[in-house]
């Protein structure tokens, strides 16, 4: 009875929305496991797992709203498609960061690229990542990409995971019906921005089971505001007039107060800064140049005063309108944040937590990697998601647990435990290894017996990783849960 409800869900979901978002497709790359694993060696990622299945990468063109609901336009993304799943896969999008060229997004080879390639080569896990509006090939009636915007970024991963459910009907690949949202600094913003969107709107057709956002931008209302006041040096001064441009471009309050960017911009910024914005031929490091580091300062004295006053302000209201925080996720997630986050502070992933389960979220947790940095944030933060979200997916959507070495078969139990746990294995002498969520060997220890009490010490609640290796150097895993 259970197959045949999950399998009425399938194809409840794949129709549900009564239109086809997928415009075109085009295989981009393919790698077989051995490619993969040295594709990803240099990518920063720390886990203790080699790819288990090849993967073919694939653009696709597909529509989403813009503006309006009903308004479609085209634009694109990638879809990462792992070869010869065993089992049917789970369905994953993740959301790249803060871009402001066109080529720096996943269908044109930008930096977090190879993250869907990880999430399909080791997790099984079929992996959606949208160029977002106005980069990529979107429409060119994008003016400018719509820059932490609840409804267009929500709607784009609502959208490409349509798009590769489409795709991989056509392939014949079969998907769980499971669902996983991830993404790190704007994409964290636009991971629970569709987790909102996805359970107001559209939870029949979408089976969440796990969130991961990484150091994002969710409180608007009080944190971002108070950066975009602040009067001290920003490290990323461009931020602030490319979410201008972003809101002016599709709110019609905010073109009515201010009808052209002069209005908002001081002189030279507002001559300089637009046209390097609209073009999307620049980093926002480049536009940063033309940038003072106080970003208050590029904006008319005048509209900060009117802006601090009027608690109506049209930019404000669009600010809570975006907003994240009045809102309780219904689904596990789990908040990743560093405290010495110079480009989106802690406090958002803090008061996130705290707000979400103040609004009585059934599942919420948040973890600090510590004094680092936005950029040194994203090895830890990416490593923890990657092992909570295949924590909660179902075995069936987990590549590593399913095609390890035929020559390694173990399993442990309690699972899960206080850190105490029995280590069943077949075979002669092994080496058993705990791994952390950083990906770090907590525990080492040599067996010699079929059956062995392993006891790792006073490990911290949460996921790890139990390797073990065997007389011939192969490896096998599984998921150790400490509550």
């Amino acid at each position: 009875m259970k197959k045949i409800s999950a399998l009425c869900l399938l194809v409840f979901a794949i129709f549900f929305s009564n239109a086809q978002v997928l415009v075109s497709y085009s295989l981009q790359e393919s790698f077989t496991k051995n490619q993969l694993d040295s594709v990803l060696s240099v990518t920063g990622f720390s886990l203790p797992i080699q790819p288990q299945y090849g993967i073919d990468v694939y653009q696709v063109i597909y529509k989403t709203p813009y503006k309006h609901i009903d308004s479609l336009v085209n634009v694109s993304g990638i879809v990462v498609i792992p070869k010869n799943a065993t089992c049917p896969s789970a369905l994953g999008c993740y959301a790249h960061g803060s871009f402001s060229r066109r080529d720096q997004v996943p269908s044109y080879n930008g930096p977090e690229r190879p993250i869907g390639f990880f999430f399909a080569g080791i997790g099984g896990v079929v992996t959606a990542m949208p160029d977002e509006l106005g980069l990529g090939d979107s429409d060119t009636s994008v003016l400018i990409h719509t820059y932490i915007n609840k409804f267009h970024s929500g709607h784009a991963c609502v959208n490409i995971m349509r798009a590769a459910r489409e795709l991989a009907a056509t392939l014949s690949v079969p998907l769980s019906g499971e669902v996983a949202l991830t993404g790190y600094s704007q994409g964290g913003y636009t991971s629970m921005a569709t987790a909102k969107l996805i359970e107001e709107s559209y939870a029949n057709e979408f089976n969440i089971i796990a969130l991961a956002p990484m150091s994002g931008p969710y409180d608007l209302k009080v944190t971002m505001v108070d950066l975009m006041l602040s009067n001290s040096p920003y490290a990323t001064p461009a931020y602030l007039p490319y979410l201008l441009l972003g809101y002016h471009s599709v709110y019609p309050s905010l073109q009515q107060k201010y009808p052209a960017p002069s209005q908002v911009l001081k002189h030279p910024y507002d001559s300089i800064i637009p046209p390097m914005l609209y073009s999307r031929n620049f980093t926002l490091d480049q536009v940063g140049q033309f940038c003072t580091q106080v970003p208050r300062q590029m904006i008319i004295d005048s509209v900060i005063a009117e802006f601090e006053a009027d608690l109506n302000h049209p930019l404000r209201l669009i600010l809570a309108e975006n907003d994240l925080l009045d809102w309780a996720p219904q689904h596990p997630t789990k908040i990743a944040y560093c405290t010495a986050d110079e480009q989106v502070p802690y406090l958002n992933g803090v008061r996130a937590d705290s707000a979400w389960n103040a609004n009585n979220a059934p599942d919420v947790q948040s973890q600090n990697f510590g004094a680092l940095n936005h950029g040194g944030c994203v090895e830890p933060a990416l490593t923890s998601a990657a092992l909570y979200l295949i924590g909660k997916l179902s075995p069936c959507s987990v590549g590593f647990a399913n095609n390890e070495a035929a020559t390694v078969k173990f399993r442990i139990f309690p699972n899960p435990s206080n850190g105490r746990f029995t280590l069943i294995k077949e075979g002669g002498q092994g080496i058993v290894t705990v791994f952390d969520v950083t990906g770090k060997a907590i525990y080492n220890t040599e067996t010699y017996n079929d059956s062995q009490v392993i006891d790792a010490g006073t490990l911290a609640p949460g996921i790890y990783l139990v390797q073990l290796t065997n007389a011939n150097n192969q490896t096998a895993f599984r998921k150790l849960i400490i509550e």
